[in-house]
């Protein structure tokens, strides 16, 4: 399957067996160069996605497992290198377990970004699973746990997955345990 832009250019391919998705499927700038190869096993993402400037350099490569995100994600620059220095999830505890039965836990992106989005859980078999995870009310960057006391054994620690859009629109997966001091918390 081939779709094109209002004045002829080709936009992507897709490759199609028995009505599903296979191998790797093609995005095109306007001027003809390659955008993007992401690639399907059964119509689903499967493997690593890749990205490409205009100029031909790549961008970025993204990893999927049965169309789930992995956190395996590089970016370069235009010149070629390796993006780092992402942004950190900062926690911070308000332990009133003494005294009210609760204990807070507020999290934000340590450079203040907004773009983010939180979750309660881990990933799942090497997976960002949705399925596995409670996304969490995030107001301008800044999300609240506010957890109780239970009078039963819960855990240890709770998982806290960091969805941050980076500059270039992708996802980096962040996975961050924070340790509880009491083990009934919920």
């Amino acid at each position: 399957m081939k779709s094109f832009y209002a004045g002829g250019q080709l936009r992507q391919t897709f490759w199609y067996v028995n009505g599903l998705r296979e191998d790797s499927s093609k995005w095109f700038y306007e001027e003809g160069q390659i955008f993007r190869s992401t690639p399907y096993k059964n119509d689903t993402i499967d493997g690593t996605q890749v990205q490409y400037y205009k100029n031909g350099k790549l961008k970025a490569k993204l990893s999927y497992i049965k169309g789930l995100r992995t956190p395996n994600l590089e970016e370069f620059t235009k010149d070629g290198k390796l993006v780092t220095g992402y942004p950190e999830v900062a926690i911070n505890i308000q332990d009133d377990y003494k005294a009210k039965g609760s204990y807070r836990i507020s999290m934000e992106l340590s450079n203040k970004s907004q773009k983010v989005n939180f979750y309660r859980g881990d990933f799942s078999k090497g997976v960002f699973d949705t399925a596995h995870c409670k996304k969490l009310n995030t107001i301008n960057g800044v999300c609240s746990l506010n957890l109780k006391k239970t009078g039963s054994i819960r855990g240890k620690y709770i998982g806290i997955i960091a969805d941050i859009t980076t500059d270039f629109g992708n996802s980096f997966l962040v996975n961050k345990k924070v340790d509880l001091p009491y083990d009934d918390l919920n």
